[in-house]
């Protein structure tokens, strides 16, 4: 049966997740610390798993590495079995849909490198190689900043000199596309409509939000970069610009090392010393300022957007990894949203879900949910798709 392998890489490492024709999981799994020592996490449709250390030198090596071990454990005979691979690449702003990779495509996903250097890159890059690993396959590109090209322009330009606009291609782009899109087809066919008006919190690691109006994108937090926007685990998020240069001068660190610390050392680590907000959650009260801040700036984007859909909203939306599980956030961010009357029913976060649940009661004006995003089932939909 054909096989479609959707793939995730980053700079030192690589998700995957592998269907059948019938979109079942077949496997999953992640390799990583690739050009350092090299470790492996897999695990099989028949609940077998597998992880150990190995050598990764480079992509290649931990692509084929995690090849061999689907052969290895029975799940695919030959690689041929795999007719189509998805890749996820963050940016893209050349396109507004997903697309067939050529080798203009790949030249194209290299040069946007130079917008998102520790993404495109290793992205590219590990499209070159299953392209030789797997010729027959048909390799698609998915890119987290399609759907936001719905965005008017009010919502992405910037007001800066034109030039950079013109030649340098500066704008605000949006990321996690594919997680906004798979969440916004999943409430057309939760409410039974062809279109529908949502607020939709992103919050894992990286954090976003999206102000979704008629099915589409018309705003979202992260601009140029994920760096713009919401206070996340390691990333500042929103920060006059004016303290790049201040800190490099103070502290005689390049402008590369200072948004390096941005990137790396800010956020929830650089808020309370936890990166992970589980951490954050579980050292209370001593990390109350810092729940206070992330939820504080999730509550007054939730206002922002629900302004500029200016209709009837259909839901407020929490997914991702701290969307999805952790109820307290959700709590404190409603309980910051003031102009909007929302309340919440206790009982509701009892209820296990594997899809979504129903948070609010039935005196709140605004619906609001949990919703466990799927961007692999996106992508590899996409693939099928673009295949035929």
């Amino acid at each position: 049966m054909n096989k479609i392998l959707v793939i995730n890489a980053g700079s030192s490492s690589i998700k995957f997740q592998l269907y059948d024709a019938n979109e079942k999981v077949l496997a999953k799994g992640l390799c990583e610390r690739i050009f350092i020592d090299g470790a492996f996490k897999y695990e099989f449709e028949d609940g077998v798993k597998d992880e150990g250390s190995a050598s990764f030198p480079t992509h290649k090596e931990a692509l084929t590495h995690l090849l061999d071990s689907l052969k290895k454990h029975n799940v695919i005979k030959e690689l041929d079995e795999i007719v189509g691979v998805g890749h996820r690449v963050v940016q893209g702003a050349y396109w507004t849909d997903s697309v067939l990779i050529t080798p203009d495509v790949l030249e194209k996903i290299y040069e946007l490198a130079k917008l998102a250097p520790l993404h495109n890159k290793p992205e590219a890059d590990v499209i070159d190689v299953v392209q030789k690993l797997i010729p027959a396959a048909k390799n698609v590109a998915v890119f987290d900043t399609s759907f936001h090209t719905s965005m008017p322009e009010v919502a992405y330009e910037y007001a800066i000199p034109a030039e950079w606009k013109e030649k340098h291609l500066v704008r605000r782009y949006g990321y996690h596309g594919t997680s906004y899109r798979y969440v916004t087809k999943r409430f057309e066919e939760l409410l039974n409509k062809k279109a529908v008006n949502l607020v939709i919190c992103h919050l894992g690691n990286g954090a976003s939000i999206a102000a979704i109006k008629d099915s589409k994108s018309i705003n979202t937090s992260m601009g140029f970069t994920p760096l713009e926007g919401l206070v996340m685990g390691t990333r500042s998020g929103d920060i006059d610009p004016s303290v790049v240069q201040y800190i490099s001068k103070q502290t005689n660190k390049t402008l590369d090392q200072v948004i390096d610390d941005l990137n790396k050392k800010s956020g929830l680590l650089g808020l309370s010393t936890y990166a992970d907000m589980r951490d954050v959650t579980s050292n209370l009260p001593k990390t109350q300022l810092t729940l206070d801040i992330y939820t504080q700036r999730v509550a007054d984007y939730i206002v922002k957007y629900a302004n500029q859909i200016n209709a009837p909203i259909d839901g407020l939306v929490f997914t991702a990894g701290v969307g999805e599980n952790a109820s307290l956030i959700v709590q404190e961010v409603v309980n910051k949203v003031n102009l909007l009357k929302v309340s919440l029913d206790p009982k509701a976060f009892e209820q296990k879900y594997s899809d979504y649940r129903k948070l609010s009661d039935n005196n709140s004006q605004l619906d609001v949910y949990q919703v466990r995003t799927n961007e692999e089932i996106m992508i590899m939909r996409d693939v099928v798709r673009l295949s035929k």
